[in-house]
């Protein structure tokens, strides 16, 4: 079996995994059915070095996290052929370049995953972005020296010179539990969204639809069940005092397991994204809308979801506009009204079929595989 190395700077709790680190492992376990994988990632105090045979956490003695992955990266190659290199892209920088350099000496073919492209609108926001940026933007032109193929979820062909492998993010439907079928309440309806909160998701507006909706007479019970940590938490918790409201957003924070399990039983409605034209996006392929439909729920997006076909976004998504208007209720519940209306109908079990065969990960990292089985 050929050894693969997948390289991901990302914090790994193991005790409170969040939508990025399921999804690394998720990919970890797909592509370990292919290749013998091993696993480099940060924890939360040092690194975490695995595969099938082998489980070792680094320390980090007092160096830099990302300094230490990578002496412990050009080490490791001195010693281990990797036929094949997967990497999560944290931006360039002649120390991620170096380590490309080894490895393209070695033969390995380099295929490098960008979450998020473009990114510099979103990077400029960050502390210290501007100076990331102009490192990156200085240096990244050099990945086309060793890099075969970079790993994207938007329409993109080439990126830095370098061809594509355009595909969506993904999740393993078989680790996930759909929910039963729902029943249609005229009276109440539930949504849910669950994720790392930023400012993109959009929550806010949601919370100002609720405002308006409530000030304008609305009688039927919404409970808004918001799952997850974040930035953007205490923000919300603020609007949620100030306009009154909060018997109908619900508070979790971090849940997962047969915890999450149970929440996502009282929803009728999942939330995905709603303002990722704050980063300057149109389009994005999130973790989140593919656990929503493997769980079977119907969306809101302000973009068209990538889980499903055009004719199914039609079908399964309410698509509301990509500005900072508050979220229309009165559309909301008849969106709602919609999809539960007719009880002749599962619409988890619909919702769940459609996306499986377009969004499973085996089917998402598929062109990944071919990639690397092909001819050198």
């Amino acid at each position: 079996m050929k050894q693969l190395l997948y390289i991901a700077p990302v914090i790994i709790d193991f005790e409170k995994l969040n939508g990025v680190s399921k999804k690394i492992l998720n990919q970890y376990k797909v592509f370990s059915k292919s290749y013998n994988v091993t696993l480099i990632s940060y924890g939360p105090d040092c690194l975490y070095y695995l595969n099938n045979s082998f489980f070792e956490t680094i320390p980090l003695e007092n160096t830099n996290r990302r300094l230490k992955m990578y002496s412990f990266i050009d080490k490791t190659l001195s010693v281990n052929n990797y036929s094949f290199i997967y990497t999560r892209y944290h931006l360039c920088d002649f120390l991620f370049l170096n380590s490309l350099r080894i490895l393209s000496k070695k033969k390995s073919k380099i295929v490098i995953e960008i979450p998020t492209f473009p990114y510099k609108h979103e990077l400029l926001k960050w502390k210290g972005g501007a100076m990331r940026y102009f490192m990156d933007a200085s240096s990244n032109f050099l990945l086309r020296l060793y890099v075969g193929r970079i790993v994207t979820y938007s329409n993109d062909h080439k990126i830095f010179g370098i061809k594509t492998i355009n595909t969506m993010n993904g999740v393993i439907y078989e680790n996930v539990i759909p929910v039963e079928k729902r029943i249609y309440n005229a009276n109440e309806m539930h949504l849910i969204s669950v994720s790392l909160t930023m400012s993109c998701h959009g929550y806010d507006r949601l919370i100002e639809g609720l405002k308006e909706y409530y000030q304008l007479g609305g009688d039927i019970n919404i409970v808004y069940h918001l799952v997850g940590e974040g930035d953007e938490i205490k923000k919300y918790q603020e609007l949620v005092a100030k306009y009154g409201i909060e018997k109908h957003v619900l508070f979790y924070g971090f849940k997962s397991s047969s915890d999450l399990d149970a929440l996502y039983e009282k929803a009728d409605i999942a939330v995905n994204s709603i303002a990722i034209h704050r980063i300057g996006l149109e389009t994005e392929s999130t973790i989140k809308s593919k656990e929503y439909a493997a769980k079977g729920l119907p969306m809101i997006s302000s973009y068209v979801v990538d889980a499903f076909s055009i004719q199914d976004n039609e079908k399964y998504v309410h698509q509301i506009s990509p500005d900072e208007s508050p979220v229309n209720i009165y559309g909301l519940i008849e969106f709602y009204k919609k999809m539960y209306q007719n009880t002749d109908r599962n619409i988890s079990e619909e919702i769940r079929s459609a996306s499986q065969k377009r969004c499973d990960m085996s089917v998402t990292l598929q062109g990944v595989v071919e990639y690397f089985n092909a001819a050198f």
